[in-house]
């Protein structure tokens, strides 16, 4: 999102004028989209019905819901800006803006905190390995409902507040959020802002403590000789942690200096940053399946089953499409 004290509708400031590249945005988005809808269903069907992916079960939980909000994403928010973009303009209607703007803040803010919650998650259990037998998947789903609940907060409070406010962007051709000056008091601005990035800065912070905590709880035990570590779990939590930091980084940039540069004075900040900035962010919403591929054996296992089974069933469908053809003519 960019700065909600920002309009960004005037196309002739601040859209994209040279249709090659637009072009090149619409394939880009394009691959993260089918990316992120192939792997995160790959990894809500292994998970759910093949159990393919083998960790601690309160992990699999956030794992999941994880992979459902990027895939609510793709469809709520990448797909309509590859619309935008090829069409150059917002023609899909006003609820759907609004719809766009709603999933992407409770949905964003949602996958930041589950990512939170994954590398917290498991190192309390390195940490107490005993009492996480008792960890449930209730808590985790619970968890789960408790930030969600948190995250669609702040979009609903917007649109009740000013639906109007909702308006289409010609930064990253989609939908945002504009808090007026004659419907925000500036305590409530303050407050709205606080909150919203709030969530990105909780996540981040939560994530990086974690993270390293159990980077140097990993190693101690080790050195003990305790033995008994999943690595396969560590290394997931680790890198899921990494990528989403450095994804994140230069959004916490964008957010911190656009205080201090004033919106008329740097259009290579405002626009150009942000586009990158943005773009950067959405390579989380595909990282996750490569991740899992590269350190979860079984969930490779599981991609191995599948591509057999497809073969398959190409090669029984080859000859019979050939007898066919041959029939008919």
């Amino acid at each position: 999102m960019a700065s909600p004290n920002m309009k960004y509708d005037n196309y002739t400031l601040y859209g994209i004028h040279k249709k090659a590249d637009r072009q090149l945005l619409i394939a880009y988005n394009s691959v993260i989209f089918v990316s992120s809808l192939v792997g995160d269903t790959l990894i809500l069907i292994g998970s759910l019905r093949y159990n393919a992916i083998k960790l601690h079960k309160i992990m699999v939980v956030f794992i999941q819901y994880l992979a459902l909000a990027d895939v609510l994403l793709s469809f709520f928010r990448v797909l309509p800006g590859i619309v935008s973009l090829a069409e150059n303009d917002w023609h899909l209607g006003d609820f759907l803006c609004s719809s766009v703007y709603f999933v992407t803040c409770s949905f964003g803010g949602a996958s930041c905190l589950l990512i939170s919650a994954l590398a917290l998650t498991k190192f309390l259990i390195v940490k107490y390995p005993l009492r996480a037998l008792h960890f449930s998947r209730k808590a985790a789903h619970l968890t789960t409902l408790s930030i969600w609940i948190c995250c669609t907060s702040f979009p609903t409070w917007a649109l009740i507040k000013d639906r109007e406010g909702v308006y289409f962007s010609y930064l990253d051709y989609n939908c945002d959020y504009f808090c007026s000056d004659e419907i925000w008091r500036p305590a409530e601005y303050t407050a709205f802002c606080i909150s919203i990035g709030g969530i990105g800065l909780v996540a981040t912070a939560v994530t990086i403590v974690s993270s390293v905590m159990l980077l140097f709880l990993a190693k101690r035990v080790v050195d003990r000789g305790s033995g008994g570590l999943q690595w396969q779990g560590i290394m997931i939590v680790l890198l899921t942690a990494v990528v989403y930091c450095l994804t994140m980084l230069p959004s916490g940039v964008y957010y911190i200096c656009n205080k201090f540069v004033a919106p008329d004075s740097s259009k290579a900040f405002h626009v150009y940053f942000y586009r990158c900035v943005w773009y950067i962010v959405l390579l989380n919403m595909v990282a996750n399946f490569y991740i899992y591929t590269l350190t979860l054996t079984s969930f490779r296992e599981f991609l191995k089953s599948r591509i057999r089974v497809v073969s398959a069933y190409l090669s029984r469908c080859g000859p019979a499409a050939s007898e066919t053809y041959s029939t008919l003519n």
